[in-house]
């Protein structure tokens, strides 16, 4: 694949493309940062007021409170559900209420969204409140059986919202609502479960402890959410007050990382902490990684061996995942790519990790399905230039729910509806994507000198870490530089093709360390 290399549209400082980048636009920067080198102030984000329902909701969870009415927290079964479950479990116990659950569902084992086992968690038990966190915005079965049993469900979400499965909920906070009025739209799951906790927090004049910003981060790194405006202050922020966090599942994790010394650390250290508390399934509503988050005793360490080793297997997984696209998806040519797993090879949480494998390796849209619990269930990943839930949606009269994001979405079908989607699908591709050529282009984002690769350089850098989802590392350009002299001053990983000897080149990179660049393209300087 040939690259051609593109020019930023404005000549920009190295400070000046940063702060673009993160993207702050929302609001305006000076309320979020003190100056160009401070740390976001979380007093200065948008007013949470400006949420839709949070009255009501603030007002229903705290009457509850009062009255000390249980509740049970319904978390969606994946890092961004398990931070968001976790961080309003612990606020209401701080605050002294000890009348609230929680039921986490096995996605191995069950679908998305409200099913008929926390119907019957709920029914057993008989809860009068399920404060639904990151899922139930496509429930709207599932919160009519709750409402028979005299249940009142809130549902606190960020999926994308489709007007004809809108539930009947008591209140629904999401800010894809219409009449939403919180000008950030792009939070994860546990950034608006966030932004509650911090207006209960006022009506109830308790404080936030630093550490739920913590979590927020884990969540919204693994859940792939844009890492600007927002949430890029939110990961910021915890970044920058790690040391003073005070939470016993962060301190036991520093204890059994390796050192931790610099912002870059640190950021990696909250992806570290996503990969491993993606795993825990268990049946019955439990699930071992919100048991490591909620243990103070000797049982943490038990705890965490046990999620080791699950993220040691599930690795082991991938690893066999992986190779299996490799054979499927070898010499396959078309502007889509559909795969039902017949033979059951993959397992039902790792659909979207093939899709996702498969969309990186071929640069198309690609959909996996199986069969479960008697219906049709599917995942499909996209990139840029196409829309996977508008896909879906062009075809949801073949569809049972569906739901996601642009670039991520799943849905449930009836095994009778399958010839007429795929028909369906097919056309809405062919329609609406087209795929790249093999010849691409990549846009650098500013130029350096050799000389301008130094530490004072990489502390202005630093300043502006993390990067991620919809602001990815920066792509520097260096011009007419020897190559050998490249190599004595840096440390250098390849992407691609390495660094002749001896040439005066202009090369593309990354820049991941004061002294370590990764390579991405280069050919030699015209003269």
């Amino acid at each position: 694949m040939k690259l051609r290399w593109l020019p930023p549209s404005k000549k920009l400082s190295l400070r000046q493309m940063l702060q673009q980048k993160r993207d702050l636009s929302f609001h305006d920067p000076s309320d979020l940062l003190n100056n160009e080198l401070d740390s976001p102030n979380p007093e200065q984000f948008p007013d949470e007021s400006l949420f839709a329902n949070i009255e009501e909701i603030i007002e229903r969870i705290t009457h509850a409170m009062y009255q000390n009415q249980p509740l049970l927290i319904f978390g969606h079964d994946d890092p961004d559900g398990i931070c968001s479950t976790y961080i309003l479990y612990r606020f209401l116990s701080t605050c002294g209420y000890q009348a609230h659950n929680y039921y986490i569902p096995n996605r191995e084992t069950e679908r998305h969204g409200i099913q008929n086992s926390l119907i019957e968690y709920v029914h057993r038990n008989g809860y009068k409140l399920v404060i639904v966190v990151d899922n139930g915005i496509s429930s709207k079965e599932g919160v009519e059986k709750l409402h028979a049993l005299g249940c009142e469900v809130i549902i606190i979400d960020h999926h994308i919202i489709q007007k004809d499965t809108l539930p009947n909920a008591f209140a629904i906070m999401n800010p894809q609502l219409s009449n939403c009025n919180y000008p950030f739209k792009q939070l994860a799951g546990v950034g608006v479960v966030l932004m509650l906790i911090r207006y209960l927090s006022r009506v109830l004049q308790h404080e936030v402890d630093d550490c739920y910003y913590f979590w927020t981060a884990v969540g919204s790194y693994a859940d792939k959410v844009p890492l600007i405006g927002v949430n890029w202050a939110i990961a910021r922020y915890a970044i920058d007050r790690f040391s003073v966090l005070k939470d016993s599942s962060i301190d036991f994790l520093c204890r059994n990382h390796p050192r931790i010394s610099s912002v870059s650390d640190i950021w990696g250290f909250i992806q570290s902490t996503a990969r491993l508390i993606a795993n825990g399934r268990e049946d019955g509503g439990n699930h071992l990684a919100m048991r490591f988050l909620l243990q103070m005793g000797e049982e943490k360490a038990a705890h965490f061996e046990q999620l080791e080793k699950q993220k040691n297997d599930w690795e082991c997984e991938l690893n066999r995942v992986f190779k299996l696209m490799d054979s499927l998806i070898e010499d396959f040519a078309g502007d889509s790519y559909i795969h039902f797993d017949d033979n059951n090879s993959l397992p039902y949480p790792l659909l979207g990790t093939a899709a996702s494998y498969t969309v990186n390796q071929l640069g198309i849209p690609a959909i996996f399905l199986k069969r479960m619990d008697g219906v049709i269930v599917c995942e499909g990943r996209c990139s840029d230039g196409f829309n996977m839930t508008e896909a879906f949606s062009n075809c949801k009269e073949h569809l049972i729910q569906f739901g996601g994001h642009v670039k991520a979405a799943g849905f449930t079908m009836k095994p009778e509806s399958y010839n007429d989607f795929l028909t369906c699908y097919k056309q809405y591709v062919s329609q609406n994507f087209k795929p790249e050529s093999d010849l691409q282009y990549i846009q650098y984002d500013a130029e350096l000198l050799l000389s301008d690769i130094n530490r004072e350089s990489w502390e202005i850098f630093e300043t502006f870490i993390p990067f991620g989802q919809d602001n990815s590392d920066p792509v520097f350009l260096c011009s007419n530089e020897i190559s050998d002299e490249v190599s004595e001053k840096l440390l250098t990983e390849y992407i691609g093709k390495s660094l002749p000897k001896n040439r005066k080149i202009d090369f593309l990179f990354n820049w991941k360390a004061p002294n370590i660049i990764r390579v991405i393209d280069w050919h030699e300087s015209e003269l």
